[in-house]
Formats: structure tokens, sequence, C-alpha cells
């Protein structure tokens, strides 16, 4: 998942952003998805649930954002937030605090 979101971060200019993603495949967290900007957890083979909104630091859970996704959806759907993060973040604002402001609250 991580070398085909590459180029979406590149096409964003995005190739030198620290943004926290964990991936499980276990619903009970064991992966600390939870934690992270982007999460993904399992829903059934190939589909993930996709959280975003968490903090860097782990203090600020994320929220689910779009339930059962597959790869090309997951793909399609972060080129579009990344696009939209790109153009219109405040100085030094995080992924996750961007979404949580933009799409959580």
């Amino acid at each position: 998942m991580i070398s085909k979101l590459e180029p979406i971060l590149e096409k964003h200019s995005m190739h030198n952003d620290n943004i926290v993603m964990r991936m499980t495949g276990c619903p009970n967290g064991c992966g600390r998805s939870p934690n992270a900007e982007i999460g993904f957890v399992g829903t059934a083979y190939g589909k993930y649930n996709l959280h975003i909104g968490g903090d860097r630091l782990g203090e600020r859970l994320n929220t689910k954002f779009k339930d059962s996704l597959n790869e090309d959806q997951i793909l399609t759907t972060l080129d579009e937030l990344f696009g939209v993060y790109s153009k219109e973040k405040k100085d030094n604002e995080t992924f996750g605090d961007f979404s949580h402001r933009k799409w959580i609250l």
C-alpha cells in the first residue's frame, strides 16, 4: 500500500510530509491504527475502514471516515483528501490536525 501511496504523495508535493499511517486486520486495534493520522482497519478480505484525524503523538484518536473500501477506493479517496489538504492547510498544520478540523469537527 505504501509503495502505491508514494506517487500520490509526490503528485501533491507531500513526499516530505511525515504522516503517521497504521494498518491492521484486527478489529481490536492491535496495530494501533486508532492512534494514527490515517488508520486502516480490516473488515473483510481486501476491505478496510478508513479512519482519519488522529494526531502524530497518538493523543487524539482518529475517526472512521469511510467503510469497507478496497485498495483502489482507498487510493482514490486519499488522492482526493491529499489534494484538499495540500491546497487548504495552514502553515505547519499536519494532515491529522487538518483532517480533524476540516472533516471531523
